[in-house]
């Protein structure tokens, strides 16, 4: 019997972790902190964000946000989805990406003692550079009285006359 319920304890502690999201730098990611074991109560959920087991991101204690304690690198970045956590969903929203947010992202519900992670995969920004030419006539090298403008993205060269 006691190796019968260290398995399920073992399975149990293995399936909080495993889950992944990804984002581009500038952009918006949605983190979800979801777990079997977390029965749902708004009035009294208590749940604590934390980036790479440090970083206070975001928390709601007893149902109510409070960035009291929130890390400054997040400020004004993240939000509770409101709307999923009356459905019973925890999603936490991270805006305007920074490369410095890659990481785990551990949601830690104490009440039940889980603390399901995320790991957030933050690339780059594609760069987009923009060049303008005269179009000329071949062979006379006259002004045609055209520019041609080149938008080019990463493996993109896009044409505008």
């Amino acid at each position: 019997m006691l190796f019968l319920y260290l398995l399920v304890l073992l399975i149990d502690t293995a399936s909080q972790h495993r889950s992944a999201e990804e984002g581009v730098e500038g952009g918006s990611v949605v983190i979800s902190c979801s777990h079997r074991r977390i029965a749902f109560e708004e009035k009294q959920l208590t749940v604590y964000w934390r980036h790479n087991d440090t970083r206070n991101v975001h928390d709601i204690i007893h149902g109510k946000v409070s960035v009291k304690e929130q890390h400054p690198a997040y400020k004004n970045r993240t939000e509770v989805l409101p709307d999923e956590l009356k459905k019973g969903r925890i999603l936490l929203k991270l805006t305007d990406l920074q490369l410095s947010d890659r990481g785990t992202y551990i949601c830690f519900v104490p009440d039940v003692g889980v603390h399901p992670s995320t790991q957030l995969v933050v690339k780059e920004r594609p760069v987009i550079e923009q060049r303008a030419a005269q179009v000329r006539s071949h062979g006379t090298e006259t002004s045609l009285g055209r520019t041609l403008q080149l938008l080019l993205l990463p493996g993109f060269i896009l044409l505008f006359i």
